[in-house]
């Protein structure tokens, strides 16, 4: 008999997958599931960004392989597009590798600079996939609260002396996936200052980035001389509405950036140029296509927001991501609450356990399905009767 690996111990199904069969099983028993329980964009490229692509599918070039690293169309477009947005300089061939998305370089980063034994800072509650690399390597986690009484910002007062001795990565995601928070730039050159006297490479994933309400979010390498602790993780999936093109990238370390290059060029061997450049496209004219989807976002959130309070749930306000994190108005086990809210109306959220002990009490909404969509879970959840858990 075939017998797996022991390190098969620590991968359980993944939370969103497991959500995605829940969705299928109840629709299968006679339920109109309305799921709300994954950052799945609806909207779909644009129809200049579409149209792009098509042009490049037709280009029999592109059907050759691409290079790792990535094509220098999109790494000089990935250069020019940080210049603007936060007037930053990028070299293209040493500080910026395309990713297959940023979920990949995320989880691969840990075999780059970390060693067995090595400790990982990572916040709680988090997106999953930040712990993946580090069982990898077999190096241990520091689950790092983040509190709705610190604005869900990490408090590094909380990490042991023994702990920060021996931790080689921190994990940070602002504007943040499940709670919609924002790090603010005084925030970022705190953490930067405590970086350097710790030498802890910094891991900002900005997937988020451009799905901002308000301000403009900063880039870590605004600050002078962050590249000597700091990485930022890109992604095109949120920011133009197109998740399943797969494409992002790493940036700022040099010597990270070219680790994880020669790491991926043993596993992988890059995105097909055609969405490389029909990607480059979209940076090109970013603006002229995120504009409107951010617009969409935040009236969303505020929607979800006023409704949800109304409702007497308690809710923190995003300032960004399609994601609402909030209480319900009775239940303390997450799971248990969104599968009585599954049962009662058909709407399938994300329990907060899912995203870290620190999640419990939670459940996360995303705001990735269209308006009509979202206004009858609105009106089902507004309906419930919780005296019924």
């Amino acid at each position: 008999m075939i017998k797996l690996s022991k390190f098969m111990r620590h991968f359980k199904p993944y939370l969103f997958e497991e959500l995605y069969r829940k969705a299928k099983l109840y629709k299968e028993n006679g339920y109109d599931v309305i799921n709300l329980s994954v950052g799945d964009p609806e909207l779909g490229a644009s129809e200049i960004l579409k149209n792009k692509l098509i042009e490049e599918i037709k280009n029999i070039e592109n059907d050759r392989y691409p290079n790792t690293k990535g094509n220098e169309r999109l790494r000089k477009a990935i250069s020019n597009w940080h210049r603007k947005r936060h007037q930053v300089n990028l070299d293209l061939d040493d500080e910026i590798s395309v990713l297959i998305g940023s979920k990949e370089g995320i989880a691969h980063l840990p075999i780059a600079v970390m060693n067995e034994g090595d400790w990982c800072i990572i916040g709680n509650p988090t997106y999953p996939t930040y712990r993946t690399g580090v069982w990898l390597v077999k190096g241990n986690i520091f689950y790092l609260p983040l509190l709705e009484k610190n604005g869900y910002l990490p408090d590094i007062s909380y990490i042991p002396k023994k702990v920060l001795e021996k931790t080689k990565l921190f994990f940070l995601n602002y504007p943040n996936n499940p709670t919609g928070a924002v790090m603010d730039f005084y925030y970022v050159k705190e953490i930067v200052k405590w970086a350097k006297r710790n030498n802890i490479l910094l891991a900002f994933d900005c997937a988020y980035s451009e799905m901002y309400f308000d301000e403009p979010t900063h880039s870590v390498f605004e600050i002078d001389d962050a590249k000597s602790i700091a990485v930022e993780f890109y992604s095109v999936s949120k920011t133009y509405s197109i998740p399943g093109w797969r494409c992002g990238w790493i940036c700022g370390n040099s010597k990270v950036v070219k680790a994880l290059n020669t790491v991926k060029e043993n596993i992988d061997s890059g995105q097909f140029n055609a969405i490389q450049n029909a990607c480059a496209f979209a940076l090109d004219n970013h603006e002229r296509i995120v504009k409107e989807i951010r617009k969409i976002y935040k009236e969303r959130a505020l929607k979800f927001y006023n409704i949800l309070v109304e409702s007497k749930w308690s809710v923190f306000k995003p300032k960004g991501t399609c994601f609402i994190w909030a209480r319900p108005p009775k239940g303390e086990k997450s799971i248990e609450v969104c599968d009585f809210i599954l049962k009662e109306t058909g709407v399938l959220l994300a329990p907060g356990i899912g995203f870290g002990r620190y999640g419990e009490g939670y459940v996360r909404f995303s705001t990735t399905q269209n308006d009509k969509l979202l206004e009858k879970s609105l009106e089902r959840i507004c309906k419930i009767n919780w005296e019924r858990l």
